[in-house]
């Protein structure tokens, strides 16, 4: 069985993926093109499914999912200082750093190792 923390987490990267999907949406009714969208959509929809592999049990999607949190906090960082946005940046680091949490405590470390 999948532990709290970890659903919790494949929770959050699952909302990640499916805010990147409407974000997509939002560069196709812009009329931005395929090589604006297609690269974003190929990150959210990857996103998604690490976040759906994580609530099913996949173990190896722990992986790409720390990858994604360390991409995320990555860009919160440069949006909330050298950007000046912090209204942008910090929920979103608080977020990644919540989530990133979850998939390194140590019940999911142990349900990792199988």
């Amino acid at each position: 069985m999948v532990p709290r923390p970890v659903r919790l987490a494949a929770l959050g990267v699952l909302a990640e993926g499916v805010v990147g999907v409407v974000v997509v949406v939002l560069m196709v009714i812009a009329g931005l093109t395929f090589s604006v969208w297609g690269f974003v959509a190929l990150l959210a929809i990857a996103v998604a499914v690490a976040g759906v592999a994580l609530l099913l049990g996949h173990r190896g999607a722990r992986g790409p999912s720390v990858v994604a949190q360390l991409l995320a906090i990555g860009c919160a960082f440069y949006a909330a200082v050298p950007s000046g946005r912090p209204d942008w940046g910090v929920p979103v680091l608080v977020f990644a750093l919540a989530v990133l949490a979850g998939l390194v405590s140590r019940p999911a470390r142990e349900w990792a190792g199988g």
